[in-house]
């Protein structure tokens, strides 16, 4: 089903800003993230409505998603928005409601097979308990949704609607996730510190959840309430991470300024995976940065690492374990960009990470070898390794750090050569099998 269509209550709390976005511009963006694509925004008054209705079009989110909005009046319900029974639902939601981000597309599949003129929208959070979403209503084409838009233009509020679902014992469709009407200062900061959090990433590694992912979190919160473009701090990551390089090329007293700032530039690494994700900003050319950003800044860095060692101690083996590690770094790289293209996996590490670790539950990954490279595979992502790296040089054994590196750098490219013949010999099997 696609056209779908919803009407936006518009209210004062409703014009906020949290987080880059109004409370109304949040909702519409979210929304269309799973093909609503018409929203009819109502105002007792029509010229706040038309007023809305212009700020929202000059958002060129909005604009590049083709969106369309319109101003719903007593001429509009006269034109009957739904004319007809069918398959198509009408949302009506109140403009200051935050939503978890998933909570839409949990709304249409729940949409499948719907037989009712009015539901009610229950909320169930982590902690179980079920909490009626006042602020949102599915009404059905026809009589349904011709009467709900009668009571509202009437002057009924949605509260008073859903109170004419109960009578008629309407279904409450249940959706898990979170839902804050924000009315007072109180309810704004549980809505905002609820959405700060979806901008987690579900394959985020111990150190990141644990460390980076809370202090990149805060940072976010006020790069977005300075509206900093995501690519802005993308460069701003980049620059964190060559200064790193170039400190720790020179060696000696900048050993350790060096290391922190290879540890800051990991953590805010993810502020601009945060930005985007919460002001709708994802781009190809974003990520594609972001990726490449992160790999130069990754191997630049212990490139530069035994440099450094080297002006520091003036021991050459420095140099030739630099350069040693070096060539298994490009071996992996190399390796990694061959099976990408093969299989369509992504040429990020986390994402080969997150295979490795999934790989013991399959046939032909059962040998000790495998299952101590699956548990031991969250040691490759740039979270721990960086973090790690940083707390070493810091307590004086940066020498140690590049013997470590180097060795890991062997095993990397060694394993992920005999590990990406098997996964593609594998595939080729079950492909033989499907035919």
């Amino acid at each position: 089903m696609t056209g779908r269509k919803a009407v936006i209550i518009l209210t004062q709390p409703g014009q906020k800003k949290m987080l880059g976005l109004t409370l109304r511009q949040r909702l519409v963006l979210n929304a269309s993230e799973v093909e609503w694509s018409e929203f009819w925004l109502f105002h007792p008054d029509k010229a706040e409505a038309q007023k809305a209705v212009f700020e929202l079009s000059s958002d060129r989110r909005i604009l590049d998603r083709n969106i369309r909005l319109k101003v719903l009046s007593q001429e509009t319900l006269q034109n009957r928005l739904l004319s007809s029974p069918g398959e198509d639902y009408l949302l009506f939601i109140e403009d200051n409601l935050v939503l978890e981000p998933g909570i839409f597309s949990r709304l249409a599949e729940n949409l499948k097979g719907l037989d009712w003129p009015l539901v009610r929208v229950e909320i169930r959070g982590k902690d179980g308990c079920r909490q009626p979403c006042n602020g949102l209503l599915v009404v059905r084409a026809g009589a349904g949704g011709d009467l709900a838009l009668s009571r509202l233009i009437e002057g009924k509020t949605l509260a008073a609607i859903q109170m004419g679902a109960n009578d008629r014992e309407s279904p409450a469709m249940l959706l898990d996730g979170f839902a804050v009407s924000v009315k007072d200062r109180k309810s704004f900061i549980q809505a905002r510190k609820l959405l700060l959090q979806t901008a987690r990433k579900p394959q985020d590694g111990v150190v990141a959840r644990l460390i980076n992912r809370r202090i990149s979190l805060f940072l976010t919160r006020y790069f977005l309430y300075l509206n900093v473009h995501p690519l802005v701090q993308s460069i701003i990551t980049f620059v964190t991470g060559v200064l790193s390089v170039i400190f720790v090329g020179y060696g000696r007293q900048l050993l350790v300024p060096g290391a922190i700032l290879f540890e800051l530039a990991s953590i805010i690494d993810g502020c601009d995976g945060e930005n985007a994700r919460l002001t709708y900003r994802i781009t190809r050319s974003g990520q594609a940065l972001d990726i490449t950003g992160d790999a130069v800044t990754f191997v630049s860095f212990f490139v530069a690492l035994p440099v450094g060692l080297y002006r520091t101690y003036g021991n050459r083996l420095w140099l030739y374990l630099g350069a040693f590690t070096l060539l298994s770094m490009v071996a992996f790289y190399l390796q990694l960009i061959n099976y990408a293209r093969k299989t369509g996996l992504g040429y990020n590490i986390v994402a080969v990470v997150k295979e490795v670790e999934a790989s013991r539950n399959l046939p032909g990954f059962q040998t000790a070898f495998d299952r101590l490279a699956a548990r031991l595979a969250f040691i490759y992502r740039r979270d721990f390794f960086s973090f790690a790296a940083f707390i070493l040089i810091v307590a004086g054994l940066a020498r140690a750090a590049m013997v470590l590196v180097a060795v890991l750098a062997f095993l990397e490219p060694v394993y992920f050569y005999f590990y990406s013949r098997r996964k593609m010999n594998l595939e080729k099997q079950r492909k033989g099998e499907a035919e």
